[in-house]
């Protein structure tokens, strides 16, 4: 499915990406449990407990309106089991990329 990944560690730090919508893979790509949050049309998975480790997988924040989350984001279609709605461009919009 089609998905949009927030990186900020990376470069560039959003992308588009082809993903299977399982619950392991979306785990894997932010790194630990998942939080969804609804954005758009769409839905966006963070690891819930980035704030509280230790040693996150992935590093970097970004923000979205008021929210600020740590680490790796995914955008897929409403509920995680469809392409993600939202075009890039409006996604780089969207998202703020926190530097130190």
């Amino acid at each position: 499915m089609r998905a949009i990944l927030i990186d900020p560690s990376a470069t560039p730090a959003i992308s588009e990406i082809d993903v299977e919508p399982t619950l392991e893979k979306l785990q894997e790509l932010v790194g630990g449990y998942i939080e969804a949050y609804p954005i758009q049309r769409d839905t966006l998975f963070v690891n819930e407990e980035w704030n509280i480790q230790k040693s996150p997988k992935f590093s970097g924040r970004f923000q979205i309106g008021n929210f600020t989350f740590g680490g790796r984001g995914v955008i897929v279609g409403k509920g995680g089991e469809a392409d993600a709605l939202l075009p890039l461009l409006k996604a780089s919009q969207l998202v703020t990329i926190i530097h130190k």
